[in-house]
């Protein structure tokens, strides 16, 4: 215990601290008016969970953190993470429960979640081991990358393109950050582009539901339908607007009274900028960029390979889904039902990202017991390096 608090990140502890707290708030704040019109229920309902999800999250955090991540790298779990992975999403296509038109829920939770810090896992692993022992990199990719392939065909066919493209953008930016020569001539794919973008384009369409394709419709001009398709992402402009810089004061939101669907999950930003205005947003844009930043400053510092790649891979997955999801509700992406980490309501996305914390937590506080190491070493190196220069 002593050592844990030692070593502890507490800036990183303190930008956490400050999301969840602010999440739970506004989580209070915008689903008051969905529990009451919608869902017929107390208006603190959601409020209760996600505070019941926030201290579950808090003590997985805190026993991960205990534990030095390298057990992460035994075989025994990658083997875990590829058959639960695969069951889970398999019960789940089978009778899975159906929530806002995705057969995504098996037991009361969300596998693909759990799914996102598994690849992540994995893929660490699998490239640790080309960088530690020089092996080809074609050895054994044909299994961890089949393996991301079929979690991700999976994933869109509940259907939740979203979670599909981001469990995707997590691998390959982990792929980029692994250090490997990938061998891919870049001038031939551009060459090949005019043949691949057709085929996907017709690809999309035969996996792409007609909910999904007026998404994209939405995001090219709402405006051309405001009464249908375009309705959600026009009333989130509306909230972003009335916010103005200070906002109108926190539960006096007028956009989470049946305007915005699911207010408190993937429009909660919507509401943190009408009710709190520019510098609330600031606040939560401020603390997620900061342990983005912080996961990379880790990976950068860890001597070791796999923890390293476990540092960009949880920051990638923080990251990534923040610019999704606050690119759907400003119009600059389309909406794809991304929740932003530590604030939105959701039980599962709020565990599985303070597990990851709890393993980037862990990670930082070995590489600064490593730094406190050397530095008795280096300072005997300049007190003999002055000795001979005298």
């Amino acid at each position: 215990m002593k050592k844990i608090i030692k070593s502890m990140d507490y800036p990183l502890v303190t930008a956490l601290f400050v999301l969840c707290a602010l999440g739970v708030i506004m989580v209070y704040s915008a689903s008051m008016a969905p529990a009451l019109l919608k869902y017929k229920v107390a208006s603190d309902y959601f409020f209760k969970r996600q505070l019941m999800f926030l201290v579950t999250g808090a003590a997985g955090c805190f026993i991960v953190m205990r534990f030095s991540y390298s057990i992460l790298k035994k075989r025994v779990v990658a083997l875990i993470i590829y058959i639960s992975s695969i069951g889970l999403l398999g019960i789940a296509r089978i009778m899975g429960e159906v929530v806002n038109n995705a057969k995504a829920w098996v037991f009361g939770f969300q596998p693909s979640e759990f799914i996102k810090l598994g690849i992540i896992i994995v893929l660490a692993r699998f490239y640790a081991k080309r960088q530690e022992t020089d092996l080809p990199i074609w050895r054994g990719a044909g299994v961890v990358w089949g393996f991301v392939l079929l979690v991700v065909i999976l994933v869109v066919l509940q259907p939740d393109m979203g979670t599909g493209l981001l469990i995707m953008s997590i691998a390959a930016t982990m792929t980029l950050c692994s250090g490997i020569r990938i061998g891919v001539n870049l001038k031939r794919i551009g060459l090949l582009a005019p043949l691949w973008l057709p085929l996907g384009y017709f690809a999309a369409l035969a996996v792409l539901t007609d909910e999904q394709i007026s998404r994209f419709t939405a995001f090219i001009n709402p405006f051309l339908s405001p009464e249908d398709d375009g309705f959600h992402l026009i009333n989130s402009f509306v909230a972003i607007a009335d916010g103005g810089l200070k906002g109108l004061g926190l539960g006096d939101s007028e956009q989470k009274w049946g305007y915005l669907p699911e207010p408190h999950t993937d429009f909660i930003m919507a509401i943190i900028s009408e009710e709190l205005g520019v510098l609330g947003v600031a606040v939560v844009l401020a603390s997620l960029a900061f342990i983005v930043l912080r996961a990379f400053q880790v990976a950068r510092k860890c001597t070791d390979p796999f923890g390293s790649l476990l540092a960009i891979g949880i920051g990638s997955m923080i990251g990534i889904q923040a610019v999704v999801n606050i690119g759907g509700i400003t119009g600059a992406l389309p909406l794809t039902g991304v929740p932003v980490p530590f604030v939105s309501y959701g039980g599962s996305s709020l565990i599985i990202n303070l597990a990851a914390m709890g393993v980037l937590l862990n990670i930082s506080a070995q590489v600064k017991q490593q730094e406190q190491k050397r530095k008795p070493q280096q300072q005997k190196n300049q007190q003999r390096h002055l000795v001979v220069v005298k």
